[in-house]
């Protein structure tokens, strides 16, 4: 799974089975999920309008979308293991508008993609609940849960007592959560009014320029960490001049690939590590991945070999 962001359109590509409930909804396989930004006062019928930014970013059918009111640089997305939430959300006075991707990259069974919906839903009511808004659904709100299609058995249940349903509550609780207060921000700072969510008028506005990225850590005691690059205390965590941080958190991982990681043994079981790895932070791959963010290995290898 790869996810980037073009103008105001986020997009996530992978080879999965997914569900939905937004526009041209249901169950299939898709290659392309789009949360997409809409201008104010947008009042065009929404697939033919999703149709149309998917072709033209170059994307076919199959490929599931969503419409927002909110700036995608409001979105947050929260990375607990295997799953990934991305949310953007809104409450104005007469409405509100909450889209929810949740990622695995576990493939799910049919039923376990509902199951993970049930979840992803419940998880989102106590948010809402915990803020004292309406409780009900409403038109605007819309969910894509989407699992990565592999050759390993798929996952027959997503229900709250599998680790898969424990990982999306977590995850999703924690997006929406950050997604609230970046709104709050948002209307504190063009509006000058506040929910509170953000800590109100006299807390310092949390000042972003991209989507919030947050990622559920184990060192030091299980926790949220929001990557920020800016300031970063472990900079330069790789020791040398030119190292570039666009890509902290790398998008390639696990590459498999024994020229850059290894596999080591860990609490959870072997995993891929990247301890020595500084492919991802080389000027010449982070500039070509940025302008190709679909770029597989071997090509970016060939950068970094001609560069």
């Amino acid at each position: 799974m790869r996810y980037y962001l073009r103008k105001d359109t986020l997009i996530v590509r992978g080879n999965f089975r997914a569900a939905s409930n937004g526009a041209e909804g249901g169950l299939k396989d898709a290659r392309t999920l789009l949360n997409v930004t809409v201008p104010r006062g947008f009042s065009e019928n929404a697939s033919e309008y999703l149709e149309r930014v998917s072709a033209r970013n170059g994307f076919l059918a199959p490929y599931f979308g969503l419409l927002t009111a909110v700036p995608i640089t409001n979105l947050c997305i929260a990375q607990y293991d295997y799953i990934t939430a991305f949310v953007t959300a809104a409450v104005s006075d007469r409405n509100r508008t909450i889209n929810i991707i949740v990622t695995s990259e576990k493939p799910l069974t049919d039923a376990a993609l509902l199951g993970a919906m049930m979840m992803v839903t419940e998880a989102k009511m106590k948010v809402i609940l915990e803020r004292k808004l309406p409780s009900t659904a409403l038109s605007t709100d819309a969910v894509i849960v989407a699992a990565e299609k592999s050759g390993c058995a798929a996952e027959e249940f997503a229900g709250p007592l599998t680790e898969i349903g424990m990982r999306i509550t977590k995850a999703v609780s924690h997006a929406l959560t950050e997604a609230f207060v970046r709104f709050d921000n948002y209307l504190l700072t063009n509006w000058g009014v506040s929910r509170g969510w953000g800590g109100g008028a006299n807390a310092a506005l949390l000042k972003r320029k991209r989507p919030s990225f947050f990622i559920f850590s184990r060192y030091g005691g299980e926790h949220w960490n929001e990557w920020i690059p800016e300031g970063c205390p472990y900079h330069p965590c790789h020791k040398f001049e030119e190292q570039r941080c666009d890509f902290c958190y790398c998008p390639l991982y696990p590459c498999h690939d024994s020229e850059f990681s290894e596999e080591i043994e860990a609490p959870q079981g072997k995993i891929q590590s990247c301890m020595d790895c500084r492919f991802i932070h080389e000027p010449s791959v982070v500039e070509h991945l940025k302008a190709n963010p679909e770029a597989g290995m071997a090509e970016l290898k060939a950068v970094l070999k001609n560069r």
